[in-house]
């Protein structure tokens, strides 16, 4: 890569953009929070767009159990166990172009790539893993420390900026040139409060009209155009 070259930094979520996971990974944290804290019949929390911090600690409050490190920490094992088995459960695939477009990204000089995840790192690694698409990605940033995904937004242009330093680029960190892969409004507001361009894609929970009135900088129904996404993303 020429030093004067600002590649073009994607942050990618998992769920619902990468993956369809048929539900594992609530299936599981339900599972944990029967398993270890006895609750019978867990009342279900929002899952699309959230950090697991804010979700898992909101699952124990709406079951009567509090929400201390101490139980947030034990939660979290007993779905790192879990998660696993249950997707052995599922026989999906990675979402429609997919595994494609991630190729042409990885090997082409003027990208690079993270993830910007609402999951645990160790969670996001246990789906890359199970879908095949692990290798893609070495760093990112996760939804571990922040209850609330606009709280990831400093944490996303710091990862965005270590991938720069990584590159042969000498310049400073461009957000407009940062684009943010995801399929919900929450990824669209979290990529206006960095600064940086949203490529929203409906093989969530929100369809395609719905994405583009939330503000996206282009939405699609999936990540199958690889050409024209690639092109888009490089502009």
């Amino acid at each position: 890569m020429n030093k004067n070259n600002h590649p073009t930094v994607l942050l990618v979520d998992i769920d619902g953009t990468l993956i369809n996971s048929g539900g594992a990974g609530g299936a599981a944290l339900l599972d944990a929070l029967t398993a270890h804290f006895g609750v019978a019949e867990p009342v279900a929390v929002p899952l699309h767009g959230r950090t697991d911090a804010g979700i898992f600690r909101e699952l124990l409050e709406e079951n009567g159990v509090e929400a201390t490190d101490a139980n947030f920490e034990v939660l979290c094992e007993r779905y790192f166990s879990m998660l696993p088995g249950v997707l052995a459960q599922r026989r999906d695939t990675p979402l429609p172009g997919v595994r494609s477009l991630l190729t042409e990204f990885d090997r082409h000089p003027l990208f690079a790539m993270a993830l910007l995840t609402g999951n645990l790192p160790h969670s996001a690694r246990l789906k890359l893993q199970h879908f095949d698409l692990d290798h893609f990605f070495t760093s990112g940033t996760f939804g571990d420390t922040a209850r609330h995904r606009h709280d990831l937004a400093g944490p996303a242009l710091e990862t965005a900026q270590q991938l720069l330093e990584e590159s042969a680029y000498e310049g400073p960190l461009q957000p407009q040139r940062v684009v943010v892969i995801g399929d919900t409004p929450l990824d669209i507001s979290l990529a206006k409060l960095m600064g940086a361009r949203c490529l929203a894609v409906a093989t969530g929970g929100y369809e395609l009209g719905a994405l583009t009135q939330a503000g996206a900088d282009w939405a699609v129904e999936d990540l199958t155009a690889t050409d024209e996404i690639l092109q888009w993303c490089l502009a």
